[in-house]
Formats: structure tokens, C-alpha cells, sequence
């Protein structure tokens, strides 16, 4: 069976894409044209996305304690939700673009992100902002996983590098974007139309994306299974389990809500390892070395997420807020920093110094001022998050790189959750961001020394 020679011209962030794209195209059938679309529009089209989810990732993060709507735990809950659609979807995303062509999922992913985003500026509860935020976590779950599936098609190395740089680039532009456009239409009181202004550049680029993408194919079967089940069951997990970290409820409640949550996830995974699946059949993956990459980019997107959340708590001001928007400036630059330390340190070495950057700079935070917190958090999370992602894809033999990208977006998505719902009942429980900072750390810290128990060897 022959394969016609793909020209996918699409950008992305992280190398998830390529892993995922690889695999696909491994498996396919039959490999119809692709669309020629010339790279100056196709890139801009790509990458307007990735800067709304950079935006979208420290925007409410930031102005939540500012929305008179959200009070109490549905403030975590509306910035949770979020990413707990995103964690229990990306799978099911990447599937739906197999069987549909990731040009029309993109085009449908932006059109769920953008009806769901502006759905809180039409609405006034804080139960139906939260449910359009679940919603719109799983447009972007569609956004980011068809994105990553093409870009890896990319049939130059130089231009898959090119969209990983420009998709980086990018997200932490947007991101460090986020708290500042959000401060400064709170204080004019035009909140709303932080909803509306997403929406409408995502239906702009849904108009372009299904005009100019949607006979893009990755050439597999039609006949693609598509597992709900399985996405269902990480969306009710990781929900209970959220749930219970992060309400104000009965102390017994909320410890009911976190055992049922921990027996879903479990019967998740015990699904998951009975699957076929080829993207998401992990039995093969050796999880005594591929345990501690995993646990880095969980515990460094829950730092980066829970830091925007905490430190935005006492903002009431563009001026005050400055320190959160360039703590995501300083983690795009970790990844810079991680390239110039991989060949002289052990990667377990550079793993634990990552998360040791986090606590310590959660202590200074505590202790000092924001700004240096903001510089240490940014490349702890920035070395952690690039360094987790090199090792987790870099130390499993071609067959399982689609498996352990899987593995890899999942912990990201998952590590946002529980850092806002970690954090945010933390300083609901203390009311106090010092103490928050301060437990924080030593949490984080601990985390660094267990990793020096890692079995085998990681390589990038």
C-alpha cells in the first residue's frame, strides 16, 4: 500500500503535534491531495488560535476575583472548568480529526470556542458561565489537537520547527497579554466585552480555516473508532475530583467528591490500557521512567496556572498586575534556557532544579516581591514544561511517540486544573497568600526530591 506525499502546511506549539501527526500518517489508507495554501496565510491563520489560547489561559486566571458574577467556589470552578474539558477531550479530539480532517475540526473547534465564550456575556449566573466554560475548553481541546496533528505533516524539518518556535512564541505572547487586557477593561468596566472580542477574531478564523483547510486530511480510515466513553469518564474523574479540592462544602462531602473521583480516573485508566486504540494504548510505555517527566509537567503547569491565579488575587490595578503578565513572558524564555543546560546536566538533575526554581520562587514571593518571584517561577516552569516534554517524547522508541504525546497534553491540561483548584482552596481555606506560597513550596519541593528516585535512562 503506498502512501502520496503530504503537504500539510500548519503550525503548532508543542511537539505533541508531531507525535501525533506521525503516528496517523503511519496508519493511513489512503492519502488524498491537500490543499496548497501558501504558508504566509497558512501560519497567520494557525497562530491567531494559539494566541487566543494564550490569552484565554491567564486572562480570567487574572480578573476572576474581579467579576461580580463569580462568587465563592464557582470562581474556581469557572477557571477549572476550562481545563478539565481540555484535559478529558484532547484524545477525543485528536480521534475526530483523524476521521473528519483536522482543517474541519480546527473550523469547528473555533466555532464551539467562540458561541461558548460569548455565551457568559449574554448570561447572568455563575452556574451557566461556568457550563459555557466547560464548553468552550472543549472547542479548544478541538483547536489544539487538530493544530498539533498537521503541523507534524509539515514534510520539512525546518518548517516543523519553525511552527513548533512560532506556536511558543505565540501562546506566551498571549498569555503574558492576558492579565493586562483583562485589567484594563475591568477597570473600565467594559468586562463583557472580554467575551465578546475572543469570539468574534474565533469566528473570523473558523470562516478562514473552513474555507482555506477543510480538505486537509491525515489520510487515515474513515471507519476511525471515536472513543466518547473514555472522554466521558476523564471529564466526570477529574471533575469530582477538582470538586472536592476546591469547594466550600462539608468537609466529608468534599472528601467523598475526591474518593469517587479517584475511583472514576481509575476505571479511565483501566480502559484506556484495555484499548486498542493506537494513540492512546499506553501498556507499552515504561512508566518507571516515564513517571517522573510526566510528574515535572503536571506539577509545572499546575505552578505556572495556580502563581497567575494567587498573585492576581491582590491586583487592583495594570500596574499591579504587570508581574503576573511577565511571569508568562520569562516561561517562554525557560525553554531557551533548558536547550543551554541539556547537554551539561542529568536530566533528572534539570528536572529537580525546575521545580526547585517554582519553590523557591513561591517563598520570595511570600517573602519579597513579586517581580523576583515572577523571574524564577517563569523559568522553573519554562525549564520544567520543556524539559518534561523533550524527556517524555525523547525516551520511547518511534512506535510509542503518538502514546506518549497523548500522555504528555493530558498532564499539561491536568496540571492546570489542579493548580487553580490546589491554589484557590488553599487561600480560601487560609486566607493568606503568604501561607498559600509558602505550602505551596514545600509541596513542590517535595516533589523535586522524590524525582531523584527515577529507574532509567531519559533522553531528548
Amino acid at each position: 500500500m503506498t502512501h502520496a506525499k503530504a503537504e500539510i502546511p500548519l503550525t503548532t506549539p508543542f511537539r505533541t503535534a508531531l507525535a501525533k501527526a506521525r503516528f496517523s500518517m503511519s496508519t493511513t489508507t489512503s492519502l488524498p491531495a491537500r490543499s496548497a495554501v501558501p504558508k504566509k496565510i497558512l501560519f497567520p491563520l494557525l497562530l491567531a488560535p494559539m494566541f487566543l489560547g494564550g490569552v484565554d489561559s491567564t486572562l480570567f486566571n487574572s480578573v476572576a476575583h474581579d467579576l461580580p458574577v463569580l462568587t465563592d467556589s464557582w470562581r474556581l470552578w469557572f477557571i477549572d472548568g476550562y481545563s478539565i474539558a481540555l484535559a478529558s477531550s484532547v484524545v477525543l479530539g485528536s480521534r475526530l480529526g483523524a476521521r473528519m480532517g483536522p482543517g474541519v475540526t480546527l473550523a469547528v473547534g473555533l466555532v464551539v470556542f467562540a458561541i461558548a465564550g460569548a455565551a457568559p456575556a449574554l448570561l447572568d449566573g455563575s452556574a451557566s458561565w461556568t457550563a459555557a466554560r466547560f464548553v468552550q475548553g472543549f472547542g479548544y481541546a478541538l483547536i489544539v489537537s487538530s493544530v498539533a496533528s498537521v503541523i507534524g505533516g509539515l514534510p520539512n524539518t525546518a518548517e516543523r520547527t519553525l511552527g513548533y518556535s512560532l506556536w511558543i512564541c505565540t501562546y506566551s505572547i498571549g498569555a503574558g497579554a492576558g492579565p493586562l487586557i483583562g485589567m484594563a477593561f475591568v477597570e473600565l468596566g467594559l468586562y463583557r466585552l472580554l467575551f465578546w472580542l475572543p469570539a468574534a477574531v474565533a469566528l473570523v478564523c473558523a470562516f478562514f480555516g473552513w474555507s482555506l483547510l477543510r480538505g486537509i486530511s491525515l489520510g487515515q480510515a474513515s471507519s476511525a473508532k471515536v472513543d466518547f466513553g473514555s472522554s466521558g469518564l476523564a471529564l466526570l474523574g477529574f471533575g469530582l475530583f477538582v470538586g472536592g479540592l476546591q469547594s466550600h462544602g462539608e468537609v466529608y462531602v468534599r472528601l467523598l467528591a475526591t474518593v469517587l473521583g479517584c475511583a472514576v480516573l481509575a476505571a479511565f485508566c483501566v480502559r484506556q490500557l484495555r484499548s486498542y486504540d493506537p494513540l492512546i494504548d499506553v501498556r507499552m510505555l515504561n512508566f518507571s521512567r516515564l513517571g517522573v517527566p510526566s510528574l515535572a509537567l503536571v506539577f509545572g503547569s499546575a505552578c505556572y496556572t495556580g502563581s497567575v491565579y494567587l498573585f492576581s488575587s491582590e491586583a487592583d490595578s495594570l500596574v499591579s498586575i504587570l508581574p503576573v503578565a511577565v511571569l508568562a513572558l520569562w516561561v517562554s524564555c525557560g525553554g531557551f534556557v533548558f536547550h543551554r543546560l541539556q547537554s551539561r546536566f542529568s536530566p533528572v538533575h534539570i528536572l529537580q532544579v525546575s521545580l526547585a526554581a517554582c519553590a523557591l520562587g513561591l517563598v520570595v514571593a511570600a517573602f519579597v516581591n513579586l517581580w523576583a518571584a515572577g523571574f524564577l517561577i517563569g523559568l522553573g516552569v519554562g525549564v520544567g514544561m520543556a524539559s518534561g516534554d523533550a524527556y517524555l517524547l525523547g525516551s520511547v522508541a518511534p512506535r510509542d511517540v503518538a502514546r506518549a504525546a497523548a500522555l504528555q497534553e493530558t498532564s499539561l491540561a491536568v496540571g492546570a486544573a489542579l493548580g487553580v483548584a490546589g491554589f484557590g482552596a488553599l487561600l480560601a481555606v487560609t486566607g493568606s497568600v503568604t501561607e498559600t506560597a509558602v505550602i505551596t513550596a514545600i509541596t513542590v519541593a517535595v516533589v523535586g526530591w522524590i524525582c531523584r528516585f527515577n529507574r532509567g535512562v531519559l533522553t531528548a
